[in-house]
């Protein structure tokens, strides 16, 4: 390089006229700058199994996603500083847009003026207040919800309910715009992240259907084929097109583990990335195998006949020195091993919804931070944002510039039209209903969402997500959380010698068929029915024996965790309205089969699946 720019600054200054002499100018200070780009795309980490056209196609793709992320980021961090005349402004906006509709003129939309006129002019919404009206724009009516025809209609994962479906007027943008700015965000929060670093997008493809509008029926997270930024992610396009749970970890795996300099693990909600990892420990041999070979093991089947062939062809051959290093870790046990056969990761990108994270961190993450991917919901997507790392912050800031929020105290969340309260009316420590207003046709929704206020980013509120609404159980009048009944599980189960909960799930008895045996008793009173996986000493199993003895002395346990932490619950038991839990430790692997149960047996899919 400082040959050719010698050359270049020796033929302009000794005047050489002749065609060659700029012709060999031009060839060396264009071999110098090209010197100059290769030298600075080598500080961005790319992989160094690159060729030269893939890492300039990355650039492209992550350069674009890049730029667009830092201009949606410096809008959110103006907003931040004046929350609420963002809010205003993007409240009138969407007034303005939708006023002209069939919904809009039942509400007279286009006429409000202020936040305070909309607050008492427009009742508190559900679903079932838009369910005609949503038919009517699947059906393929125009002007019913919104001026634009949607070109999505997103399907919820139905766990609760029934699937519901809500417009998306541009699903592909807003999307985008997602990823966008998580990704840029993350080169804030991890500094020593190479923009080249590829990424694990972890991913399973959902069904995806047409409405009758022509709109795609679809989850939130559902990524579009085309324009898909493949080059940015180690799994192969094809990857991305895998149904079923079990084959899309493993090629996610496969494909990973063949990328040294890998940079970031992505999943929608923690639970993925766990399972991914404790599938490695049992299919790893296999996994090495094909990496040394340039195979994928037969037992992986796939949907679609052409996906192997995609597959084997993008493992280019074999790779048998990282076969080798990949061996020599894996002999040595999965203490660490994340950051032994990626020495470059620099973050985990997930929802911690369950308290996964600190087991895995334990284990398979140790050295690695976490960033809680944020939050959303199938109704108003994206709506929550973290610019920090997890163990050190876990609010969330709220995304003011793409939906207009109200609040409701916690006391008042079951009235039917409870007062609520704008963003700059909050106070630290409290909790609150979450209300939204989107520009896709959703006003003042109620989505069942519990957050509380932890702080503030710029002069915006900060939160974290408690729970859902719906996810709450309630045999008299208790309202018994799921927060608080994790917790009590924990510290019941933590009382045990080398024993964790790995997962759980609790019924109200009165939901429990009387013709189901296993629930037969003789008890006049409800109880909490309760389905615990443990662990004991790190073996995934615990002995019989030790289920046995310990049982009666858990369940006692739990009831006096639970009456120690709900006044309610505490007062019926001590009256005799409520009887003791009912506990039953159910096999190593139990909660996982269910998971692939759900997914094939019902509109929900991988990704959505809050394990």
């Amino acid at each position: 390089m400082i040959y050719g720019t010698i050359a270049a600054w020796l033929a302009y200054h000794t005047g050489t006229t002749s065609l060659g002499g700029w012709f060999s100018g031009f060839l060396a200070v264009a071999a110098s700058c090209i010197s100059v780009l290769f030298l600075w795309i080598l500080t961005l980490r790319p992989s160094p199994k690159q060729g030269v056209i893939s890492v300039l196609h990355h650039l492209y793709f992550a350069g674009k996603s890049y730029i667009r992320g830092k201009y949606f980021l410096r809008k959110l961090k103006t907003a931040w500083k004046n929350p609420r005349y963002a809010q205003d402004q993007f409240l009138m906006r969407v007034l303005k847009e939708n006023g002209d509709t069939d919904y809009g003129r039942k509400f007279k939309l286009k006429n409000i003026v202020s936040a305070e006129e909309f607050r008492k002019r427009h009742p508190l919404t559900t679903y079932e207040d838009y369910k005609p009206y949503v038919e009517r724009v699947m059906a393929g009516e125009q002007g019913v919800m919104t001026q634009v025809m949607p070109n999505a209609f997103i399907q919820t994962s139905g766990t609760t309910g029934p699937s519901k479906y809500f417009p998306q007027r541009d699903h592909r943008l807003v999307l985008t715009r997602w990823l966008d700015v998580v990704f840029t965000s993350l080169y804030e929060v991890c500094p020593r992240l190479g923009i080249l670093q590829k990424k694990m997008f972890h991913y399973v493809q959902p069904v995806i259907s047409r409405a009758k509008s022509g709109g795609s029926i679809r989850p939130g997270i559902s990524l579009y084929e085309d324009g898909f930024m493949a080059s940015c992610y180690t799994t192969p396009p094809a990857g991305f097109r895998i149904q079923s749970f079990k084959e899309a970890n493993y090629i996610h795996l496969l494909f990973a583990l063949l990328d040294p300099n890998l940079g970031v693990i992505y999943a929608v909600f923690i639970g993925a990335i766990d399972n991914v990892m404790k599938q490695l420990e049992q299919c790893w041999e296999d996994i090495v195998y094909d990496i040394e070979h340039g195979t994928i093991n037969e037992k992986v089947k796939f949907d679609d006949a052409d996906i192997r062939s995609l597959l084997e062809q993008a493992l280019g051959g074999g790779h048998p020195e990282r076969a080798g290093e990949l061996r020599s870790q894996f002999e040595k046990g999965f203490d660490g091993i994340m950051k032994r056969v990626w020495p470059n990761l620099e973050v985990l990108v997930a929802v911690e919804n369950v308290g996964i994270w600190p087991n895995l961190k334990a284990k398979y993450a140790k050295g690695i931070p976490l960033v809680n991917f944020g939050y959303g919901t199938s109704e108003g997507m994206h709506q929550g944002l973290n610019p920090w790392l997890y163990d050190d912050n876990h609010g969330l800031a709220f995304w003011i510039t793409d939906s207009f929020f109200e609040f409701i105290k916690h006391e008042d969340s079951h009235e039917n039209q409870p007062k609520t309260l704008f963003i700059d009316e909050l106070e630290i420590g409290k909790e609150y209903e979450i209300v939204f207003t989107q520009d896709s046709g959703l006003y003042r929704y109620r989505v069942g969402d519990v957050i509380r206020i932890t702080g503030y980013h710029y002069n915006c509120p900060t939160f974290e997500f408690m729970y859902r609404m719906g996810l709450m159980l309630n045999l008299r009048y208790e309202k018994m959380n799921q927060v608080v009944l994790k917790a009590g599980l924990q510290s019941a189960v933590g009382q045990w010698n080398d024993v964790r909960l790995v997962e759980y799930a609790v019924a109200e008895s009165t939901l429990i068929p009387k013709s189901f045996s296993d629930f037969e008793e003789n008890e006049d009173m409800p109880y909490y029915v309760m389905f615990l996986e443990l662990d004991q000493a790190g073996s995934t199993s615990i002995n019989k024996e030790t289920e046995t003895a310990k049982v009666n002395e858990t369940t006692n346990s739990i009831d006096r965790e639970l009456r120690d932490r709900n006044s309610d619950y505490e007062r019926l038991r001590r009256e005799g309205a409520i009887s003791r839990p009912r506990v039953h430790i159910v096999k190593p692997g139990t909660f996982e089969d269910f998971e692939q149960y759900v997914v094939k047996t019902t509109n929900t899919t991988a990704n959505q699946y809050k394990s």
